[in-house]
């Protein structure tokens, strides 16, 4: 038996014949490129899932389902992620086009709203900012920072930030309303250096109400009607 990444290979051989012929078995069918579709969909599944190659490889050798070595990997993401790229382009210039034509002034100024997905919470190795549509709420840009690029992770938000407001600039289309989760420096650059109408989002508005609201609503009994009321 013969293992070439998550595929099973082997050779049968006929003993009932003087000579015997041989027929080669394996677990999954080719592609036309004659890679197998199994490891095919197993990289693609890596590629789209953001998995770490440590990850992977614990979980396979761990499971005993064979292992896709880097080279294969690595080629396979070279071919796939131009790919990506291309739907990526196809699918913000769509989702763009959509959300300018979802308001009654057909002047290119929109709405939007932005987020960051950081790599872990503290001193995070890289970044991606989110912008979707007011309106439609579909992803109209998608910018990735590293600290290869950037060595100051509590920059990456407002840097790919401004890169958003770039390329809509670029695309001649005007942001109205920003509103993102209260970064402060965020904060500063929108209303420093756009016109744009800055906000922050409701639930990061009202967060600390809940405390604030049980600070002048219970204490002891002697400093009722002096730090708390009821």
């Amino acid at each position: 038996m013969l293992k070439k990444g998550h595929v099973c290979k082997r050779s049968l051989k006929c003993n009932d014949k003087e000579t015997p012929p041989v027929f080669s078995w394996s677990s999954s069918p080719y592609l036309p490129t004659k890679d197998y579709l199994v490891n095919s969909r197993v990289n693609h599944g890596i590629t789209c899932s953001g998995i770490l190659p440590a990850v992977y490889k614990r979980f396979a050798q761990g499971s005993g389902i064979g292992v896709i070595s880097d080279e294969n990997r690595t080629s396979f993401f070279n071919v796939h992620s131009q790919h990506i790229h291309e739907e990526y382009k196809y699918s913000t210039d769509i989702a763009l086009l959509q959300e300018i034509a979802s308001y009654e002034e057909l002047d290119s100024k929109i709405d939007i709203m932005s987020d960051a997905r950081h790599g872990w919470r503290k001193n995070a190795k890289d970044t991606s900012v989110v912008c979707i549509g007011e309106k439609t709420h579909k992803v109209i840009s998608c910018e990735h920072v590293t600290k290869t690029m950037d060595p100051v992770s509590q920059r990456h938000e407002r840097l790919r930030t401004e890169k958003i407001f770039n390329y809509l600039h670029e695309n001649d289309v005007t942001v109205n309303v920003h509103c993102h989760d209260r970064n402060l420096s965020i904060n500063k650059y929108v209303r420093e250096n756009t016109e744009a109408i800055n906000q922050n989002d409701v639930w990061h508005c009202v967060k600390s109400v809940k405390s604030a609201l049980k600070k002048v609503s219970t204490g002891s009994k002697f400093s009722e009607g002096k730090t708390w009321s009821f």
